[in-house]
């Protein structure tokens, strides 16, 4: 069987064995082999982001602009580059906080358009009078019911889960601002639902954490009665 391999590939399966070996050492301890590993993986990572960054993103546009846009560009980066120290940080700020500026925006704008609206749009679709009324008049009351219920445990849990990031506080004198007695219960609903929505995503992250633990194990003894079958 390994005769049959290129030496491609047996180079390829010995590195990812060592690295996959390297990385399960940390079940005993944190050691170096094991940050060997970790550093190995971020730099690679690194490296072929900035290399798909280079190619794909900045000198397609680079070399597709025109001069005076090139030229701005390039200020725009010298002045990025100002912020690497201390004494020329100032001139930079411009340029840095135009780009955290428009960051943000794109940030918080995807936030409402991507989450935010289709979220309050899906509070409301089990609601749709005509989807009750051709459930009721198809003969299925509980199809109905079973929507209503649906769209009264999403609306719920979208309305709780915002006031729960509601910090508007009554000023009081002497005293620690408190939220609104309606808007705290409220709130505790919607850390119900926040708990559940962790536990869930908990839930998700151990299962497919589990299956990698699972596949790189199988790869381990695959790899090594590959080895024993081939001597």
């Amino acid at each position: 069987m390994l005769i049959e391999m290129t030496l491609l590939d047996l180079i390829g399966m010995l590195v990812s064995f060592v690295l996959t070996v390297l990385v399960l050492l940390y079940a005993f301890d944190d050691n170096a082999l094991f940050r060997v590993a970790v550093y190995l993986f971020v730099g690679v990572a690194a490296g072929y982001a900035s290399a798909v960054a280079l190619k794909d993103v900045i000198f397609p546009r680079m070399f597709g602009l025109e001069r005076d846009q090139l030229l701005l560009v390039l200020l725009w980066i010298v002045l990025l580059a100002m912020k690497l120290s201390p004494r020329t940080a100032r001139i930079g700020n411009p340029a840095a906080g135009l780009l955290v500026g428009v960051g943000a925006a794109v940030a918080v704008g995807g936030s409402i358009q991507g989450t935010l609206i289709p979220q309050v749009l899906a509070a409301g679709d089990f609601f749709a009078p005509s989807l009750m009324r051709q459930s009721f008049q198809a003969g299925f009351a509980g199809q109905g019911i079973g929507y209503l219920i649906r769209g009264l445990a999403i609306l719920v849990g979208t309305v709780a889960t915002l006031a729960h990031f509601h910090f508007g506080a009554k000023p009081a004198p002497n005293q620690i601002p408190q939220r609104y007695h309606l808007i705290e219960i409220i709130s505790k609903v919607g850390q119900f639902f926040i708990a559940v929505t962790f536990g869930v995503i908990f839930a998700g992250i151990y299962s497919a954490t589990l299956t990698a633990l699972v596949e790189r194990l199988a790869f381990i003894y695959q790899v090594i009665q590959l080895f024993i079958s081939g001597l």
